[in-house]
């Protein structure tokens, strides 16, 4: 299950896993706030984004899972 994970996050742009990793580590009310910005979009996207950060922040066991994710990612050149 970790691999297809990772490699769903794999999928996502440089740009999108880093911008995820960013709005991931801050906190609670950080995210809570990130979330409330992807609302505004009132777009699809926007409001999946907002889903995942939210999903995220009541799961910290799988929200640092999924940083630590992306930084091995980062490390290992996206790929």
């Amino acid at each position: 299950m970790d691999d297809d994970f990772r490699d769903l996050l794999r999928a996502l742009t440089p740009s999108a896993r880093e911008h995820l990793r960013r709005g991931l580590i801050p906190d609670q009310a950080d995210r809570d706030t990130i979330a409330s910005m992807l609302l505004r979009y009132r777009d699809g996207r926007g409001d999946d984004w907002a889903d995942i950060v939210d999903m995220l922040t009541m799961h910290p066991e799988v929200r640092r899972k999924v940083v630590r994710f992306l930084a091995e990612i980062a490390a290992d050149g996206g790929n």
